[in-house]
């Protein structure tokens, strides 16, 4: 009887023996396996560090951009106003043309007789009318 306890013995530190070698490969394996991940993870960490500067660096453009489009805009609406002055202005005149109250260079046609002066030049009633929409279309700017 002493011998069958002494070959379970020896059977079961067999067994115990060939599970303690497979656990070690496992735990080899695992352990690179943590060092695989501990240097992925210092990986991520330096592109996740590149990412945040690169944003701040690009804050930082977006808020100059931002400054020198606001110049822009402070400058270019003058001009835009400006130039919607000069357009209508321009457009009243042509209507003025059309009409015949302002013909081109301020005279009506050669052939007209000579004693309707009073029709020939531009009549004293129309400038004021014409400063009035000047100032008129000013004051709608500002």
């Amino acid at each position: 009887m002493a011998l069958f306890i002494d070959i379970l013995i020896i059977v079961l530190i067999g067994v115990m023996i060939t599970y303690a070698i497979i656990l070690n490969s496992k735990l080899k394996t695992f352990r690179n396996a943590q060092n695989e991940m501990a240097t992925l993870v210092g990986q991520l960490n330096d592109a996740i560090s590149r990412a945040q500067t690169s944003v701040e660096a690009l804050k930082g453009t977006a808020l100059a951009e931002e400054g020198r489009l606001d110049a822009l805009i402070r400058k270019s609406r003058p001009l835009a106003d400006e130039l919607t002055i000069l357009t209508e202005s321009g457009e009243n005149l042509a209507d003025r043309i059309e009409r015949g109250l302002v013909p081109p260079g301020g005279r009506l046609n050669e052939a007209s007789d000579d004693d309707d002066q009073e029709d020939d030049t531009v009549s004293e009633a129309d400038v004021p009318e014409a400063e009035n929409e000047m100032l008129a279309a000013l004051k709608k700017v500002r």
